[in-house]
């Protein structure tokens, strides 16, 4: 295959994803938690949230999804309340700042809307909890300082744990029963760049567009690990298939760009760096071929990890290139200007 045909296929099979993203209405299955999560704003690696299915791929507001920054939720309830858990990527956490407190504009600070509707066409109830657990309540006029809401900072991540009355939305749901729903984030801290408005049911132009939310549909007894892992996939389809199609990209760069590396190898100067890089991209291609069977949230950190080794690489080989390019030049002139002496003293 060609590379323009290589190109073409890639850009078709996004593109495909990209439709069923847009065009499905996403639905979350909302189990009904066996205990409810303790509020400490920790999410990954929580017993509580183990055998919750995990939905990400988030889309940018009015576009396709976000390649930075992604979100993952995940939802379970019980008789009094619906429980959320939302984990952020955020690489720029060190330079978050958050001025906003409860009952404030909530929507100013980096964090999430919660969207909910129970009935069909009524009333759309708005939820707004910043990355600090600030509170607050708009659209529908719920009381903030009746849901609870708890914040942790990692690394590189923030996450939000959320505990939501069904009384602050006046109803109750049966097993069975779907709401329309949607979570939407906000994203104001960008030094590292970043798209500022993402939601999990792709909208238009704005966050208040419940025609366009996706549902929660309630169900009965939490599934195990795998089984939840498993539905978590299926949630995430369009964006999985989106994933492996940048695996794919990326994996034709590589397919051009080892073999540059084996032939610096032979070059004594660049011969130690071309063969660490050479052994990186034979370690990410071995991966690659097992990307079929990883996790939605393993095939993300691996394009996360892919993207960031493809850039510091490609940068480095631009620069090794240019001084190789300048090494041998200056090797040529050195033995021109010596042939060129030779001649002078008669030397054959």
């Amino acid at each position: 295959m060609t590379s323009a045909m290589r190109a073409f296929a890639l850009g078709l099979l996004t593109l495909v994803a990209t439709s069923v993203a847009v065009a499905a209405v996403p639905e979350y299955p909302c189990f009904r938690a066996e205990t409810a999560p303790t509020l400490d704003g920790v999410v990954t690696g929580d017993p509580a949230w183990a055998r919750v299915p995990i939905a990400t791929g988030f889309s940018v507001l009015g576009g396709t999804f976000s390649e930075s920054k992604q979100t993952t939720v995940q939802a379970c309830w019980d008789d009094e309340a619906l429980y959320v858990g939302v984990v952020c990527e955020e690489p720029d956490i060190a330079h978050m700042k958050l001025t906003v407190r409860d009952g404030g504009p909530g929507w100013l600070d980096d964090g999430l809307e919660l969207f909910l509707q129970p009935v069909q066409g009524g009333q759309t109830y708005q939820f707004i909890t910043t990355a600090g657990a600030a509170r607050t309540g708009w659209e529908g006029l719920p009381d903030a300082l009746k849901y609870q809401a708890a914040a942790a900072k990692g690394e590189d991540t923030y996450s939000l744990e959320l505990r939501l009355p069904f009384a602050l939305v006046a109803a109750s749901p049966k097993l069975g029963d779907a709401w329309r729903a949607n979570f939407c984030r906000n994203t104001f801290t960008t030094v590292s760049g970043g798209d500022k408005f993402t939601c999990w049911a792709p909208l238009k132009k704005q966050f208040l567009e419940p025609e366009n939310y996706g549902l929660i549909r309630f169900r009965g007894a939490l599934p195990s690990v795998e089984e939840a892992r498993m539905i978590g996939d299926e949630i995430s389809g369009a964006y999985r298939a989106h994933l492996l199609a940048s695996l794919e990209e990326v994996a034709a760069v590589a397919g051009e760009y080892v073999p540059a590396l084996r032939d610096a190898t032979r070059a004594q100067r660049f011969r130690g760096r071309a063969a660490r890089l050479r052994r990186e991209w034979r370690e990410l291609q071995q991966v690659m071929r097992d990307a079929d069977a990883a996790g939605t949230g393993e095939l993300r950190a691996l394009v996360r990890g892919a993207d960031a080794l493809l850039q510091s690489q490609l940068a480095q080989g631009q620069k090794d290139s240019q001084q190789m390019r300048a090494a041998v030049r200056n090797d040529l002139i050195n033995r021109e200007m010596l042939s060129q002496a030779s001649k002078k003293k008669g030397i054959p």
